[in-house]
């Protein structure tokens, strides 16, 4: 039983990739995001932001008393894999991947996976899922800073205008409408967050595979890890 890494920026298709591929081998799937995600949707039903989607008390830094708020919600989040797909849990509360896709939590979850509390708590989370084996992570620091021991780590990439176009077609919006340029607009703004940073910023680990997913269909990313990892370690 091992672990697989596989990180990438926002819509590159590690979610997919890594259900596929978890699924060839029986093993438990976490998609991270999810966890920042739900530590988002738990903060926003409890009224720590405001209607326009800022702290209520103000901007998000590690002092304010909503960021405190933020970390003990972090610290209550656990993991659940024991269907094979995670459910995340926060503070008594399952959320279900399908409740963390609105709006105000897309608006929100990047200001709050910069807070270095915020992600320490839920890096904490993601070893011990890690350390249990048999399972793949997908994120934006798993072979990096999560759990840089992964024996097998990839990274997806493509460019911000193929993944704008994958997350308008998934959503149902025509090519070229204003729902998809705004998915344009936000996926630059996601990668220029998460690239720049100060926190575990996104970058592949030096010993991952680079896949640029830009001209490749689902089965090929998922045939191409699935074929590194039987070929480099004894998993059937």
């Amino acid at each position: 039983m091992t672990q697989i890494a596989i990180d990438g920026p926002a819509s590159s298709g590690k979610s997919s990739v890594g259900i596929r591929v978890a699924a060839s081998f029986g093993y438990g799937f976490l998609d991270t995001g999810l966890l920042y995600r739900a530590v988002t949707r738990a903060a926003l039903d409890r009224g720590v932001f405001g209607p326009t989607g800022a702290l209520v008390e103000g901007a998000v830094t590690t002092h304010s008393r909503g960021a405190e708020k933020l970390v003990q919600l972090a610290n209550l989040a656990e993991v659940d894999l024991e269907s094979g797909s995670a459910t995340i849990v926060v503070d008594g509360r399952r959320f279900e991947a399908s409740e963390l896709e609105g709006s105000d939590v897309e608006r929100a979850v990047a200001a709050i996976a910069a807070i270095p509390e915020v992600r320490a708590a839920l890096r904490t989370v993601q070893r011990q899922t890690a350390m249990r084996g048999g399972v793949v992570l997908a994120g934006r620091d798993i072979g990096t800073v999560v759990y840089p021991e992964a024996p097998h780590k990839f990274f997806l990439d493509a460019s911000a205008e193929t993944r704008a176009l994958r997350r308008a077609i998934q959503r149902g919006f025509v090519e070229g409408s204003d729902e998809h340029q705004e998915a344009l607009r936000n996926l630059i703004a996601r990668d220029r967050e998460d690239r720049d940073r100060l926190v575990a910023p996104l970058r592949a680990a030096d010993d991952a595979l680079l896949i640029a997913t830009d001209s490749l269909t689902l089965d090929d990313v998922v045939g191409q890890i699935v074929q590194r990892v039987r070929s480099s370690s004894h998993v059937t």
